[in-house]
């Protein structure tokens, strides 16, 4: 700031004493404090003026005058009717307000409404500046906005924007800059004809007013009725004029930015077109000036917001404007071009001109520019030119520089970066055609290092990505070789993000698209996340996970028995499945390799699922079928076992064989293939899918089960299957044991084994867990040329049917 000029003596009272007047000597604060109170002016403004003198001195003094009172036993001085009081009183009051203790009590309404009477014109210059500064120190709180607009402060602030002291003007446009947040004040700021002010101040000698005052001009000018003002005081017209001064350069941001913001108006920025000012301001933008270009750019992409005006800059042929920069050295310059063409692209016809003229290349050349800045505003450019445009899309897939891209996307640490480039492979890969380059890149890898990012942004934009690109078979291939489904559950884990909780959920919907992938997340802890979110209340979370829940159960029925409790008659078992028991609350569902690798316990055993290979089973567990007393006519189903059922347990127990104990078998740290349950598949294969009706086959398949699993018993103590199991998971050394190892089984052994043959040879059969060890299977038939459902009796009479909902079902399902 320039030295304050001397005062302008015709503003000044006749009355007023010059300060060298002053001869107070006391240096006691609590003597002049004292004084505050008298009733002679002489007295009253000496003291303040003294005990202005002494708040100088520093903090510690104002604090003291402060806790004294001196702010409110100088307050009513501001209205006094002696200049030479007001002047002094204000002097005093300013300097205790730089105070923040001190504020509260200036606030109060009448205090404001005596500083602004102090700003009309008879005041000296003294008491303007002191008065325009104490306001600056109070204007940022709405109150004071409200008490200064209806005291009529914001027409004396701008008469004083044009005051000839360079401190008053300084300290008025501060507070105007303040007052101008406000809506209300800047519609009250244009009726007192700031616009007229302002220009008139950019004529002023002092570089830091001016460019204060173009600050001011641009905060107004966000107000349409002030742009209004400016266009008939011919403002831009003037503006443009000092745009082209090199003597002003240090004015040229200002005055680009009030442009700018002024061509927001579509009839204005017309105007501009027709009267030349944008061509001036176009051929700017190719200077030779980073500066200027700079500027330019600037106003042009503030304006080209709105549809209109990105219309008129189109006809304008603005777009090739801009490549000229594009090429360019200069950072800054180059950001800003980047952040024009993004804000353009908007427009349809100016994103077909910036595809025809090569601005996609230059891009995806400046995407690994050193700068990140013009990293960061390249890839927003990209990320909004391909937006529903497979030609850019397709020129991108094609650039010689497209591996940069995929590069960027892996090691760039920039959130802001990884969202847009990840938003770019999104738009790519909504077009089918050009997915199986993209993964052809390695962009699944890259995109599964975003999902590790802590940034909401980049999260979400790599999900989406995601989740277009698995639609495709070779994508998923390449997705299970890299952690990111593993990544996706993390997210469900620790996220607290309602919208990456949403995206992420979303993905792992889609990303479930066979059993490979089901597996995988399974592994990952996906099945137990998925199930706490299904009762998350997070609105649209929870349907979400309800989704991705119900096909990540479809593909792996592992998972599906273990949380629902039943198959349905269209769940087909395949080999690796395997039951793991009842879901308890807290439980997690296990991999069935850390059930392999768990020591055998007393727990119930894991019932698995193999039919093919060659690992050969022991021979002595392979031909204990032989020794259990039970042979089955599979043509007519009709078992050994006769009489009716008997389930009670003081009915005669049956008299079964104990079988000799198997040979040791080596731990392979693999489940066992399962030897006899092909020859079983291979068997009811040949003799039971033959037979003529369902009816026959289900009769004949329930009797072959049961003779499997030690034949029909009268109680399940009789059948001893707790030891025998114990004792194979000795042999196996594994709590996991092959299905077809179980040579005398109960319900659930029985209803597991029924399930898998039924699917084999094409039985529609459901599988259903109860409590306490019991399962059973559900079938339909056609009798009447209507559907019954049966429960299938695999323990007490092999091949007898009870109907659902029956008694006998009932006892059968329960102890």
């Amino acid at each position: 700031m320039p030295p304050k000029k001397k005062e302008d003596d015709s503003k000044k009272k006749d009355d007023e004493p010059k300060l060298s007047e002053v001869n107070f000597k006391s240096k006691d604060p609590q003597t002049l404090y004292h004084l505050l109170f008298s009733k002679e002016e002489n007295i009253l403004w000496r003291s303040c003026d003294a005990l202005y003198n002494y708040s100088l001195v520093g903090e510690q003094n104002k604090t003291e005058l402060i806790g004294m009172g001196a702010v409110k036993a100088a307050l009513p001085h501001l209205s006094s009717t002696d200049a030479a009081t007001r002047r002094s009183s204000v002097m005093l009051v300013n300097s205790l307000a730089q105070m923040e203790e001190s504020r509260a009590e200036i606030r109060e309404e009448e205090v404001v409404a005596a500083l602004i009477n102090l700003l009309k014109p008879e005041e000296g210059v003294m008491t303007h500046e002191h008065a325009t500064k104490c306001l600056l120190t109070i204007a940022d709180q709405y109150s004071t906005k409200s008490v200064i607009l209806e005291n009529g402060g914001v027409e004396l602030l701008v008469q004083l924007i044009t005051d000839p002291d360079p401190l008053v003007q300084n300290n008025t446009l501060e507070t105007i800059q303040l007052l101008a947040v406000d809506c209300q004040c800047r519609i009250a700021l244009n009726e007192a004809n700031i616009v007229g002010s302002l220009l008139e101040i950019l004529k002023c000698e002092y570089p830091t007013i001016q460019q204060l005052g173009l600050k001011v001009m641009y905060s107004v000018c966000q107000e349409e009725c002030v742009r209004t003002s400016v266009k008939e005081a011919n403002g831009l017209e003037i503006l443009l004029k000092m745009l082209t001064d090199e003597e002003l350069s240090d004015l040229h941001e200002g005055i680009v930015q009030v442009v700018g913001v002024c061509m927001l108006d579509t009839e204005q920025l017309d105007a501009m077109k027709d009267s030349g000012c944008l061509l001036t301001l176009a051929n700017y933008v190719t200077t030779t000036e980073p500066q200027g270009q700079l500027n330019a750019l600037r106003a042009i992409s503030t304006c080209s917001g709105k549809p209109e005006n990105c219309q008129i800059l189109h006809d304008h042929e603005i777009e090739t404007t801009i490549m000229t920069v594009l090429g360019g050295e200069n950072a800054g310059v180059l950001a800003q071009a980047c952040r024009t063409v993004s804000t353009m692209a908007s427009n349809p016809l100016v994103k077909e001109t910036f595809t025809k003229i090569g601005v996609v290349q230059a891009l995806m050349k400046l995407i690994a520019h050193e700068d990140k800045t013009v990293q960061e505003m390249s890839s927003l450019s990209l990320a909004n030119l391909s937006l529903n445009s497979k030609v850019v899309c397709l020129d991108i897939i094609q650039d010689e520089h497209v591996t940069q891209l995929v590069e960027v996307l892996e090691e760039s640490t920039s959130p802001r970066i990884l969202s847009y480039l990840a938003t770019v492979v999104f738009n790519i890969v909504k077009f089918e055609a050009l997915r199986e380059q993209l993964v052809a890149l390695n962009v699944i890898q890259s995109l599964s290092a975003c999902l590790t990012n802590s940034d909401t942004d980049v999260c979400i934009a790599a999900c989406k990505a995601l989740a277009a690109l698995v639609a495709d078979s070779s994508a998923r291939e390449e997705l299970l070789k890299t952690n990111a489904l593993g990544s996706l559950v993390s997210i469900l884990k620790e996220s607290s993000n309602k919208e990456v909780l949403r995206k992420a959920a979303w993905t792992i919907g889609i990303c479930v698209a066979n059993e490979d992938m089901a597996k995988e997340l399974n592994k990952n802890g996906a099945l137990r996340v998925l199930m706490d979110m299904c009762t998350n209340d997070i609105q649209g979370v929870s349907n979400l996970a309800v989704v991705a829940l119900e096909k990540l159960l479809h593909y792996d029925l592992a998972a599906k028995y273990w949380h629902m409790g039943s198959l349905s008659q269209t769940d087909v078992i395949k080999d690796g499945f395997y039951d793991t028991g009842a879901h308890k609350p807290g439980d997690d569902f296990k991999p069935i390799k850390f059930l392999l690798d768990r020591k055998v316990d007393n727990k119930r055993a894991v019932l698995f699922v193999s039919s093919v290979g060659a690992d050969p089973e022991p021979a002595d567990l392979k031909s204990e079928a032989s020794t259990t007393g039970s042979t089955t006519n599979v043509k007519t189903g009709r078992g050994t076992a006769k009489g009716k059922k008997p389930h009670k347990a003081e009915e005669k127990k049956e008299e079964i064989p104990e079988p000799e104990p198997p040979k040791e078998v080596k731990d392979t740290g693999k489940p066992r293939v399962d030897n006899s349950l092909r020859e079983y598949i291979e068997e009811v294969t040949a003799t039971i899918a033959p037979l003529p009706t369902q009816a026959e086959q289900i009769a004949a398949l329930s009797v072959y089960v049961s003779n499997q699993m030690g034949g029909p018993v009268s109680s399940i103590s009789a059948l001893s299957y707790d030891l025998h199991i114990a004792q194979i998971k000795a042999d196996l050394k594994t709590n996991v044991i092959p299905i077809g190892f179980i040579k005398r089984g109960i319900f659930y052994h029985r209803a597991l084994l029924f399930k898998v043959l039924a699917d084999r040879v094409g039985v529609p059969a459901s599988l259903v867990r109860g409590e306490y060890n019991r399962a059973w299977n559900e079938v339909s038939l056609i009798e009447g040329g209507k559907s019954k459902h049966y429960l299938v009796d695999l323990m007490w009479e092999p091949g007898q049917l009870l109907e659902v909902g029956s008694h006998g079902a009932g006892v059968y399902k329960k102890l």
